[in-house]
């Protein structure tokens, strides 16, 4: 079979990689796959990877071909920022990992739960930060996905969280506010702080405080699609915070 038909035996588009006007890093990775289709999605691999080498762009070193959580590892500049980015399909892009460029190498891991589908890597990177990805944006609780049932704010109730660059989180929390830290670990966690500085007003029955902060400090993987932000949390694959930027 010739790589194009394998590819699109795969469902790769005819068009390959739209690459914006960034330096880019791309390492695919099959987290699942059949033995079956070995052969062709190896040539598809190799065709990306060559392709990465034509544009000039040093192809991420794969660290991991584990199920999940994959992870990978990339060169980083003093002065540059980084995205890690995820596709299911080489057409539609998510960042999963949000990097400042400290000169040593970095390292990724995906610690969303339980990624049931084929997906693809690459790496952005940018001289200043960037303005559409998990930082310096204002996020505003809009439902609490879990496994039999969906939770929203009541009408009126705000949950919001600002991620700032200098590690340190704001927001509120129904009738409080608050402020804590946060970490990156490896990119793609989510990680707070043991506690939560907060008001001690008593919010109205029916709040979800307690079930926020609760949520919040159970994260693993994140994912931005635009305005919207993906926060995986707990052990359960179905279980997720959905945000939206706050106008």
């Amino acid at each position: 079979m010739e790589l194009r038909q394998a590819c699109q035996a795969l469902g790769f588009a005819k068009s390959g990689l739209k690459l914006r006007q960034w330096k880019v890093n791309l390492a695919p990775v099959i987290l699942k796959f059949h033995l079956a289709a070995l052969t062709c999605r190896t040539a598809c691999l190799l065709a990306l990877a060559l392709a990465a080498s034509a544009l000039g762009q040093e192809a991420s070193k794969i660290h991991s071909f584990k199920a999940a959580p994959v992870s990978l590892q990339f060169s980083s500049s003093d002065g540059d920022y980084h995205l890690v980015q995820s596709s299911r399909d080489l057409q539609k892009w998510v960042t999963v990992g949000q990097y400042p460029g400290n000169g040593k190498p970095a390292q990724y891991q995906d610690f969303r739960s339980k990624l049931a589908e084929t997906h693809f890597y690459r790496v952005a990177t940018e001289p200043e930060p960037f303005l559409d990805a998990l930082l310096d944006r204002e996020w505003k609780l809009v439902a609490l996905h879990e496994s039999d049932e969906i939770i929203r704010p009541k009408v009126g109730r705000m949950h919001t969280m600002t991620l700032s660059r200098n590690n340190g989180v704001a927001g509120r929390n129904d009738c409080n506010s608050y402020s804590g830290t946060f970490s990156l670990v490896k990119g793609n966690w989510l990680k707070f702080g043991k506690h939560f500085m907060s008001t001690r007003m008593l919010c109205s029955s029916g709040s979800l405080d307690f079930k926020f902060f609760e949520s919040l400090h159970a994260s693993k993987g994140f994912e931005v699609d635009g305005d919207k932000l993906k926060l995986h949390y707990g052990d359960n694959a179905e279980h997720w915070m959905e945000f939206r930027e706050n106008d």
